[in-house]
């Protein structure tokens, strides 16, 4: 983009990380665990039976080691497809999952990610810099879920640069469209740490998008 610092220039510009995948068998531990933090029945958890949507965030993640992760939680050399952008905090803009067929308990599940699109733009609190990035969970039988992330990371410090004339983020929907049904979550201390546990007992796990500065 026209105007944007070298360094956001450069990474629009140039990286492009290679695809990456990775494979996990879906055992029924992980799904025990997560019904039990948010008080739901625990779902069949017998080889065959499927897990609920949005459940695979629960496997095929990164687990680096606690030494080579940087000042701001993600790893030093970059992990899976974190820009080299200089003082960086990153941030979940938003996403979207198509959910073609259940992934089921017994699966072997492999994870196929790359890097969709990267893009420059500026808002309020200064250069941005957007990462979509593309999941496919695939078992033998094809392509379970597709998975899109928006990834937004800026800069830390410094005072924000005047806003330029027709450049400027594309604002969120006011409010999300309806569903067949709703479930209604609010995260205390205690709900957020038993979380993070377990996550951190789910073999190849870190975080699934979420928030990192």
């Amino acid at each position: 983009m026209s105007g944007a610092p070298e360094h956001f220039a450069a990474v629009e510009a140039d990286w492009r990380p290679e695809p990456v995948e990775a494979t996990e068998c879906v055992t029924a531990a992980p799904v025990r665990a997560l019904a039990g933090l948010f008080d739901q029945p625990v779902p069949a958890l017998g080889v065959g039976d499927p897990l609920p949507p949005l459940w695979h965030w629960l496997y095929v993640l990164d687990r680096p080691a606690q030494a080579d992760l940087g000042e701001d939680g993600h790893p030093r050399d970059g992990g899976l497809f974190l820009p080299p952008l200089p003082d960086r905090r990153r941030m979940f803009g938003g996403g979207r999952l198509e959910f073609r067929a259940p992934i089921r308990i017994g699966d072997l599940l492999t994870r196929r990610s790359e890097v969709a699109r990267v893009r420059v733009r500026h808002g309020g609190s200064g250069w941005l810099l957007l990462v979509t990035v593309r999941h496919e969970y695939v078992v033998h039988r094809g392509i379970r879920t597709v998975e899109e992330q928006d990834l937004v990371y800026r800069q830390t410090g410094g005072a924000p640069a005047p806003e330029p004339v027709g450049e400027a983020v594309p604002a969120a929907p006011a409010e999300a469209p309806g569903g067949p049904w709703s479930f209604t979550l609010r995260p205390d201390p205690t709900l957020l740490f038993r979380f993070s546990l377990i996550l951190q007992g789910t073999p190849g796990s870190s975080d699934p998008g979420g928030v990192a500065s």
